[in-house]
């Protein structure tokens, strides 16, 4: 192949290495110390594309491109780990005279964890350590809503270079209305502990573990799935009726003895896998029929309808258990295991 030849074809080369490298920045697979050591010797890279597409002799017949990929694998090795180079961000706020709040929680793509604060006088306690650094804003006295987003960096740097973790602890001692929308790193939400009026939940691309809180007071908990997987456990006791909006993501929900629960479901190509005692009365209604097989659990007996659409119910639960009803209301491609 001539020289001119090799040039042109140089382009499309680039272009798909760059997506695939950009691709593997997103979905996490490219160690952080490779993404500390572009993030510092990226410009190297464009320095190689130009000296290939100039007519000038590479040494050893490689392309100045791979060149300078390989000092950016050097530099990896001699560039201070992210642990030891990230910033870490404290933000504290008092619950004051709050008697309730609102709070809306954009994560980041670092690992996530929100979960209760252990002080009674804390509304939010928030340590971010790593990229993307956090933006909050509060407003209101008694009825106070805090917003936490993570702040837009150089375009250059991918989201997440030097980042680390997020971690968020809310107030348990005021009523909350808690949003949460996720993104491309994962999120551990243990929200057992909070006092929750209201929960809503957009899953997002990366993994997703909720517990959601007991407590003998109904609240509305509201999750719109993503592309990433997402398991929901609640916890004994409650009272809590649980809205799913699937997406392409696998989904589990995990309801346990003594829980009074009602669950809508739409679900999409997704499979979704619900838990539910044996010895509980449940009672699933399916009015969706969709391409994805439908999996009853054996203590579940049909009560009318035919094929995957129809009324089950449990046989022999205590009528004094706290019931359990399962609608399923739009089913998709992908399977439902009730179990």
């Amino acid at each position: 192949m001539s020289e001119r030849g090799a040039r042109r074809d140089l382009l499309p080369v680039v272009l798909i290495a760059a997506g695939v490298l950009w691709l593997l920045f997103e979905t996490g697979f490219v160690p952080p110390r490779v993404l500390a050591a572009l993030g510092v010797t990226w410009p190297l890279l464009l320095v190689g594309v130009g000296l290939d597409l100039l007519p000038v002799r590479r040494p050893w017949s490689v392309p100045y491109t791979a060149l300078a990929a390989l000092v950016v694998v050097l530099a990896a090795l001699i560039v201070p780990r992210p642990d030891a180079a990230s910033p870490v961000t404290a933000f504290h706020e008092p619950v004051g005279t709050a008697r309730s709040a609102s709070v809306h929680l954009r994560l980041s793509s670092s690992g996530n964890h929100v979960y209760a604060a252990a002080d009674a006088s804390t509304l939010l306690d928030a340590r971010i350590r790593g990229r993307p650094e956090a933006i909050f804003e509060v407003r209101g006295d008694r009825d106070k809503a805090i917003t936490v987003r993570p702040q837009a960096g150089p375009p250059w740097i991918p989201p997440s270079l030097g980042t680390d973790r997020w971690d968020l602890a809310l107030g348990s001692s005021v009523p909350l209305d808690l949003r949460v929308d996720g993104s491309s790193g994962p999120a551990t939400l243990d929200l057992a502990g909070l006092h929750l009026t209201g929960f809503r939940l957009d899953v997002g691309s990366g993994p997703a573990t909720v517990t959601l809180p007991g407590g003998t007071q109904r609240y509305q908990a509201s999750v719109q799935g993503g592309s990433g997987p997402t398991r929901i456990d609640v916890t004994a006791g409650a009272s809590v009726n649980v809205s799913l909006d699937m997406g392409s993501g696998s989904t589990e929900l995990v309801v346990p003895p003594r829980t009074a629960a009602r669950v809508s479901l739409r679900s999409g190509s997704g499979p979704v896998q619900i838990d539910v005692p044996s010895d509980a009365p449940v009672r699933l209604e399916v009015f969706g029929d969709g391409s994805g097989p439908l999996h009853v659990a054996s203590f579940l007996e049909r009560r009318s309808g035919s094929g995957d659409t129809g009324v089950w119910e449990s046989v022999g639960a205590p009528a004094t258990a706290p019931g359990i009803l399962i609608t399923v209301t739009d089913a998709g491609s992908g399977s439902i295991s009730i179990r």
